[in-house]
């Protein structure tokens, strides 16, 4: 990631998102579903419920990111380092899921060999399977935006005009979610979360000085909590009987914004810029680890620890593991996906231009 992307504050606010995250799966969604077993299920906590949004503000952080990671690179080399960056981390830590899956008895989830081959795709859900761990959906979300931002290059229309495809994005979300209610819009254009992503887009556009953008933020920025609120409706279809405060989710959301754009500033505060970019990389794997892998945990451990016994090792062993695949997988893993890349991108051109 360039100078330009890898500031403490924006590493913070991914802590903080995917600390939000493990909350949310520990503290609401364990306690309603049972998931985990009988002896958690319990009374859902009041905050804890709105956790769920750390994976928005994931969102902006992506569009922020993105935004970056594009400038200088064609297509190609984009979707070079977008597969680097995420593939063999995800093949490794649900690699590592399955088996916590398949080794613990009696636990709700189970893992055949046909879903977790599709899932070495990342995209089970193209392929008719379900994910391996029910977080994953959000990096198919993830690999959507890539695609567009990709398609978006391809036909030249990305460096010019991100602005204007930022505005037209918020249109098609406000529209479908205001009149016209399509589940394929919604899916296609991520129109829960075109917000969150074009509000990332947009910080990065203001600070290269693009016409318009400060405009298209504000926009961005409501849209995104008009998003989370309709969100939060799905929500409460899905948790029967589980209220979702609009009022407290428009405030966590606009906080969490304006957080954010602070964070893509410089910073001028004296934190520990090595040891916080590790962690903010770590934040990757421990999302993908944490929430079946802790659910076997508060399964097998709840008897003999009680729950806060339980969600210290819990935490701690995921973490633990999470910077154990930052600082000894992923560059290696991710600098041989970039020569494999390079190698393809040789022997193509090597092929158009040999002479007929």
């Amino acid at each position: 990631m360039s100078d330009a992307a890898r500031r403490p504050g924006l590493d913070l606010m991914r802590v903080l998102a995917v600390a939000a995250v493990a909350w949310f799966h520990f503290g609401f969604r364990m306690q309603a579903t049972g998931e985990a077993g009988p002896l958690v299920t319990g009374d859902p906590g009041i905050f804890a419920r709105y956790g769920y949004l750390g994976v928005s503000v994931f969102f902006a952080i992506s569009g922020y990111v993105i935004s970056i990671s594009t400038e200088g690179r064609d297509p190609f080399g984009f979707a070079v380092a977008r597969v680097a960056r995420l593939w063999p981390t995800f093949i490794l830590c649900m690699s590592l899921t399955a088996l916590v899956t398949l080794a613990v008895p009696g636990f709700a989830f189970s893992v055949t060999l046909p879903q977790y081959l599709a899932n070495l795709t990342m995209l089970p859900p193209f392929l008719g399977q379900p994910y391996v761990d029910g977080a994953y959906w959000s990096i198919v979300a993830e690999i959507l935006f890539y695609a567009w931002v990709g398609l978006l290059m391809t036909v030249r229309l990305w460096a010019r005009f991100q602005v204007q495809v930022a505005l037209v994005w918020l249109a098609i979300a406000a529209l479908d979610q205001a009149l016209i209610g399509s589940d394929l819009l919604r899916r296609l254009f991520l129109t829960d979360f075109a917000g969150f992503f074009a509000f990332g887009m947009m910080l990065r556009a203001r600070e290269r000085g693009a016409a318009g953008a400060s405009v298209v933020l504000v926009a961005a920025f409501v849209q995104a909590i008009a998003g989370a609120a309709v969100f939060a409706e799905g929500l409460e279809r899905l948790y029967e009987g589980e209220r979702f405060s609009q009022p407290l989710i428009a405030v966590a959301v606009a906080v969490a914004l304006v957080a954010l754009a602070l964070a893509t500033r410089p910073s001028r505060v004296g934190l520990p810029a090595g040891l916080v970019a590790i962690a903010g990389r770590a934040t990757y794997p421990f999302y993908l680890l944490h929430q079946h892998i802790g659910y076997a945990a508060f399964l097998l451990l709840m008897p003999l620890l009680g729950f806060a016994g339980t969600a210290f090792i819990l935490l701690a062993g995921v973490a633990l593991v999470a910077f154990a695949v930052t600082l000894v997988v992923e560059t290696p893993a991710a600098r041989l996906v970039r020569r494999l890349g390079e190698g393809v991108r040789a022997r193509t051109l090597a092929l158009v231009r040999r002479p007929a």
